[in-house]
């Protein structure tokens, strides 16, 4: 199933850097005990010496740090061998994360049924557009099954990369779609399943070109870029 973030799940999101390389199993101990159920991960690159610690804790309002001081003062008496050099937390409640999680599907269901109807409308004939919807829907379907079966969250970040994975989807389908209404309509003797096979073959090149120079670049962030 999916794995919410701190954004849509609510809670406190902590990351810590620590003097040396951090004892995980040591941190968990620490931090179970004021936060039963609480999530340990390294985080970024293990040289960094950096630990993500997720806790569903509500903070009150009146008191937003609470969990999180609670965490780090609990390390500190667990684990205060390794000290805590510098920590940033993230705090979002269960009734915000509640709603942007209702916003991301919005905002992606209506980017799909906008698209269908711009599509159906320039190609003018609704199976265009339905036809399109599918097949982004189907790439964003397969994409959360990716990070489902890996075990990633789901966060704001995410969303906005399904939403580009909808354009690069959408975009790639109305160059193939533009070049089968063209022979289409000067090819009439040929059968449809001819013409599309050699749409798709006339714009598969440009197609491995286009997508293979985006995620060349992606690579180089992947690669170099760092957590940030």
């Amino acid at each position: 199933h999916l794995r919410y973030g701190v954004e849509f799940s609510g809670g406190t999101q902590l990351i810590l850097h620590f003097q040396t390389t951090p004892d995980t199993d040591r941190i968990r101990d620490a931090v179970t005990r004021v936060s039963p159920g609480a999530v340990i991960q390294t985080y970024g690159d293990v040289k960094n010496n950096k630990v993500l610690v997720r806790i569903s804790q509500e903070a009150s309002e009146s008191d937003l740090d609470g969990p999180a001081r609670a965490v780090r003062q609990a390390l500190a008496d667990g684990y205060g061998q390794n000290a805590i050099l510098e920590s940033s937390s993230e705090i979002v409640g269960p009734i915000v994360g509640a709603e942007l999680r209702q916003k991301a599907i919005l905002l992606t269901v209506l980017g799909l049924l906008f698209q269908l109807i711009y599509i159906a409308a320039r190609f003018k004939g609704g199976i265009w557009g339905v036809g399109a919807t599918l097949a982004a829907f189907h790439d964003v379907l397969i994409a959360l099954g990716v990070l489902a079966f890996f075990n990633f969250e789901i966060t704001l970040n995410v969303i906005a990369a399904l939403l580009t994975l909808v354009g690069y989807s959408v975009n790639d389908t109305i160059v193939i779609f533009d070049r089968a209404r063209e022979n289409l309509a000067h090819r009439r003797k040929d059968s449809m399943a001819k013409s599309l096979n050699d749409s798709l073959n006339q714009t598969l090149t440009r197609t491995i070109i286009s997508n293979g120079t985006t995620f060349l670049a992606v690579l180089g962030l992947f690669l170099f870029g760092g957590e940030v």
